[in-house]
């Protein structure tokens, strides 16, 4: 058995029927592309079937310490049910993307049977009127606890039900099902008594790695990663949330993106991203007249710390870097810069202090300590009182290539993730990427933004500010490229000898006019799909 890290504990203990702590994607499928065009509910139970046996981690639950004085373990469920886990729904008709938001709101305000492996996957028939997707489709909601993966270890989990041929060989078994007993109270026992014992020592050596951290972080609070905001502003989104949510997506081209770092040198995809969210952020901070005047909102971003030979372990391995967004910069170009300025500093410090650090404070404090205090908080509500951040921005490693993917036979489309809201930050963006797009999905409590519809809207006009200078940028490049100019072509012998020296000039090629720049709104997915939104109840 495998026990939680802090880190994942943390996400246990938080839950609460207000903050479920679940991550997940929204999958598009074509089942036109399955072999008879039709793909029978009793098939895609079987494929899952077949694929869980790639993993053993799908089977995997908790099983708690006595009295939780420790942290739980994870533990191969010997009484692993696959039809709880894989649900059949029918999407309510004209089978649009405002009743696919609205389902996937409705259940992501939901957590999951912690006496089960949490994870859900709920297949969604019905799906006919969705802009670039075939009539007759169907989607692919998956949830998981957040204890159980981050994003990196969720990519691995999520890609294993993913095959890339549409011809799946059902009945096959790649490895031997294994399930391991349960233990008795006497075994947990025997497994809780030593840790306790030991805590002492794990508290003194994580306390040292904490004071030595904590003077890395001050000397770098004071030099090289000296911030340029020195509190976060109180926004509508620093509220206590509700168990309702609103659910938004948005399509962005990955080309046209990796064009606009053009728009300032240095600056990466992410910087891009966190730009044209921190735009539609102000704009509708603005329409709401709730936009702090002199401080920008600011942004946790979580950054990954998983060594690739993790790469297929669950749990948590990530830091977090807090940086002003821009908010509060209106011209697009400066926000940009300053993004790019900011991020060039927190990247380095969330991966070589603030990890380190947070490991080590939740290895000082013993379990059922960390557990009190989560329920203190869940009870009191404090994280809502003292704004510590404003919003979440992650990106979550897409599926690489632009091979086709499939899933029972069914070509998926698009992916659009998913990351909870908590109490003190009611709204969450989360991207990930497919193919040529990368998709952002905002996550909120419908108390704080009910009118997601116009918040999507916002991001789009943000990107549309971004695709402007992009195109205006490269028509003033392409305007100064010089004149091309066609070296004369050899003489042959004969042609030399008819012609006199005297004429013997090079003939000098017409310049050719260059090449417009292609228009933006031919180049993204984004403007055929729109703002893509709804909210639920």
């Amino acid at each position: 058995m495998k026990q939680l890290t802090p880190m994942d504990s943390h996400f246990f203990y938080f839950e609460a029927p207000n903050q479920p702590m679940m991550i997940g994607s929204l999958w598009l499928c074509d089942q036109s592309t399955a072999p008879g065009g039709l793909v029978r509910h009793k098939d895609i139970l079987q494929y899952v079937s077949d694929r869980l046996n790639t993993t053993s981690y799908f089977r995997r639950r908790l099983e708690k310490a006595p009295f939780q004085l420790d942290d739980p373990y994870w533990l191969d469920d010997e009484n692993f049910d696959l039809e709880y886990h894989v649900r059949h729904v029918g999407l309510p008709q004209p089978g649009d993307w405002r009743q696919l938001c609205i389902f996937t709101a409705r259940t992501m305000s939901r957590s999951v049977d912690m006496e089960r492996a949490p994870w859900e996957i709920y297949i969604i028939e019905g799906v006919n009127n969705v802009e670039g997707v075939p009539p007759n489709s169907f989607a692919v909601l998956i949830r998981f606890h957040h204890a159980y993966v981050d994003g990196k270890a969720s990519l691995e989990l999520t890609t294993a039900m993913m095959e890339e041929t549409a011809d799946h060989e059902y009945g096959r078994r790649d490895r031997v099902e294994v399930a391991e007993r349960a233990p008795t109270r006497l075994e947990m026992w025997s497994r809780t008594t030593p840790r306790m014992m030991g805590q002492a020592w794990r508290s003194m050596r994580a306390g040292l790695t904490a004071g030595r951290k904590s003077i890395e972080l001050a000397r770098r609070l004071r030099s090289e990663a000296k911030p340029e905001q020195r509190r976060v502003p109180r926004t509508i989104f620093n509220v206590q949330i509700s168990p309702h949510r609103s659910y938004g997506a948005l399509t962005w081209n990955i080309p046209e993106l990796k064009r606009m770092r053009q728009l300032c040198p240095g600056a990466t995809l992410n910087d891009v991203v966190i730009s044209i969210i921190a735009g539609g952020m102000r704009r509708y901070l603005s329409h709401h007249n709730q936009l702090p005047a002199s401080e920008s909102l600011v942004a946790m971003c979580p950054v990954s710390v998983r060594p690739s030979e993790a790469m297929k372990d669950c749990g948590n391995l990530i830091s977090a870097m807090f940086i002003g967004i821009g908010t509060d910069i209106g011209e697009p170009l400066e926000r940009l810069s300053a993004v790019r300025r900011r991020t060039a500093r927190g990247v380095p410090l969330a991966r070589d202090v603030l990890c380190d650090l947070n490991n080590a404070v939740g290895d000082m404090m013993p379990p059922y300590v960390r557990a009190l205090g989560a329920w203190l908080q869940n009870k009191s509500r404090l994280a809502s009182t003292v704004p510590l951040v404003n919003t979440l921005i992650t990106n979550v490693p897409g599926i690489p290539g632009l091979v086709p993917r499939y899933f029972a036979g069914a070509r998926i489309v698009n992916v659009f993730p998913l990351a909870p809201v908590s109490d003190g930050m009611g709204i969450s963006h989360c991207l990930t990427g497919i193919y040529d797009d990368l998709n952002v999905g905002v996550l909120a409590d419908r108390n704080i933004v009910s009118d997601m519809d116009f918040y999507m809207s916002c991001i789009q006009a943000s990107t549309e500010e971004y695709r402007a200078l992009l195109a205006e940028l490269e028509q003033t490049t392409a305007a100064s490229m010089p004149a091309r100019v066609e070296a004369p072509k050899p003489a042959t012998n004969e042609q030399a000898d008819a012609e006199p020296d005297a004429e013997k000039k090079p003939k000098l090629a017409a310049a050719g006019r260059a090449k417009p720049a292609a228009k933006a709104s031919e180049s993204t997915v984004s403007e055929t799909k729109g703002a893509k939104s709804a909210g639920a109840a």
